[in-house]
């Protein structure tokens, strides 16, 4: 029964996620190995078909999404390539050098402690033994990022941390980065220029207009924090370019998720190219003040704001973004998954990033510290790096976060893009079994996509400016289904 022109059933085997419908004759396909492919109705039915005309099997075999006998190795060799950050070793060490802050957010999931509780920095002991916890980690490159509370409030702790990291590095031979992220209110010309000689990046929150900031970004007295951090963050814009972020960081819950086009035109006038959106988390301050978040509320406003930016590329031509936005597209175009640890499939507990709070406590996430008393992996004082490998314990979130466990998941066209936080569905529910098509980080996951694919097979463009560079890759991937014979026919 066999004819010239079409593959059959005994030459393949599936390597794909089913199918979802992104555009009036576009079907997204991924791969087990996040490899993308758009196709047409009849190309996407031949999926399910006896056979499959020549040229979609040859296109279908060199993407890596049936698995032949000629590319089965280059597929196995795929799969290790996407899972490669999985088991490269943690690349991100997060150190809380204090819980004291000078600010009291409505929202902080840090738990942040008053200032003169001088018993909550990070003393320079517990500074050397996380530094010889994190040097004795596999990964060839990490990135120390400085957290607290208000890090700058131990200076001091910050300083011995970059010298000694730099003294125990001279034999172990890492690369190693440095950042911090500040509210900005208590940092002076003398930090930042420490942060210049030391190339340290300094991120920082901006939470949009006067209003809203003073509305979440309160001091311990009750007042806003706003005109102080723009006199800062203006004065530091103009003298270190260099390690200061372009893109504020935007905590958004129902407060203010319908003041997102507002927030946009104002980072938009004041010059950045960009915003990093963070959701509500359901820790810490959030709890204490019952602030609420609904992720549907969230993705209505979220959406229309991307939609609102999307637009605004279109017609002036800009480059403006969204962080999320830029994680997914990367995912879209890469052949390992991204190192954003929150959003991979499984998630970067332990396995991508490692936090220490200020005593030394290990915990697997930075959702992890206000839970301590669930998640916490021990001290660094009194445990090592192969010890906790060795303990499964180490990486329960990590492995609850896979999504191959959930029988809904495995039947998701965005399964290998998406990313969930067992943590963060234990905080809001008590089980820390991300729920599928529940999870607020699941129902996010299949919102975005699907705008984005929705904007890459009407006009690609506005999303391309986004990021500059990847023109070549993002058209190859938007470019109309190629014409195919109906196998009906």
């Amino acid at each position: 029964m066999r004819t010239e022109g079409r593959r059959y059933k005994d030459e393949w085997l599936p390597n794909f996620y089913p199918s979802r419908k992104v555009g009036p004759d576009h079907h997204v396909r991924l791969s087990r190995t996040g490899s993308l492919q758009i196709l047409s109705s009849s190309e996407d039915a031949q999926l399910s078909e006896i056979f499959m005309d020549a040229p979609l099997f040859e296109r279908l075999e060199s993407s890596g999404h049936i698995v032949t006998e000629a590319n089965a190795s280059q597929v196995m060799k795929d799969l290790k390539t996407w899972h490669l950050k999985t088991f490269l070793g943690a690349g991100l060490h997060l150190v809380v050098l204090t819980k004291r802050c000078n600010l009291n957010c409505t929202y902080c999931h840090m738990n942040p402690e008053p200032m003169d509780a001088r018993q909550l920095d990070m003393s320079k002991e517990t500074i050397d033994e996380v530094i010889r916890f994190a040097m004795s980690t596999p990964s060839p490159r990490i990135t120390f990022e400085f957290q607290g509370g208000e890090p700058f409030l131990n200076f001091d702790g910050m300083v011995h941390f970059v010298e000694e990291a730099k003294r125990q590095n001279a034999t172990v031979g890492k690369l190693i980065d440095f950042s911090v992220t500040t509210n900005l209110m208590v940092v002076t010309e003398q930090h930042m220029e420490f942060c210049r000689q030391n190339n340290i990046n300094v991120s920082y929150s901006l939470n949009g207009p006067p209003d809203i900031h003073d509305g979440f970004r309160v001091t311990r007295s009750g007042a806003g924090s706003f005109r102080t951090v723009m006199q800062k963050l203006q004065e530091f814009q103009q003298k270190y370019p260099d390690i200061l972020s372009t893109s504020p960081l935007c905590v958004v819950g129902d407060a203010n998720a319908q003041d997102f086009r507002r927030t946009i035109d104002f980072y938009h006038d004041m010059g950045f190219k960009g915003v990093g959106v963070i959701k509500l988390k359901h820790l810490g301050n959030t709890v204490k003040n019952g602030l609420r978040f609904d992720v549907k509320h969230f993705l209505k406003h979220y959406l229309a704001a991307l939609d609102y930016i999307y637009e605004k590329n279109q017609r002036l031509g800009e480059n403006y973004s969204e962080r999320t936005l830029r994680v997914l597209m990367a995912k879209i175009i890469s052949k390992t998954d991204v190192g954003y640890v929150d959003w991979s499939n499984p998630c970067g507990d332990f396995s991508g990033s490692i936090v220490y709070d200020y005593d030394g406590e290990i915990v697997p996430s930075d959702e992890a510290r206000s839970l301590r008393h669930v998640f916490g992996l021990g001290n660094v004082r009194n445990v090592t790096y192969a010890g906790l490998v060795e303990d499964r314990n180490t990486f329960r979130t990590m492995n609850l976060s896979l999504r191959d466990r959930d029988a809904a998941c495995r039947e998701c066209a965005y399964n290998p893009y998406c990313g969930v936080v067992p943590v963060l569905d234990y905080a809001r529910t008590g089980d820390a079994t991300p729920r599928p098509h529940e999870s607020d980080e699941c129902l996010q996951v299949l919102g975005i996509l699907d705008w984005v694919f929705q904007k890459l097979v009407e006009d690609p463009l506005p999303l391309i400016r986004m990021l500059p560079g990847m023109e070549q890759a993002l058209m190859t991937l938007a470019a109309p289904p190629a014409e195919s014979t109906d196998a009906a026919a």
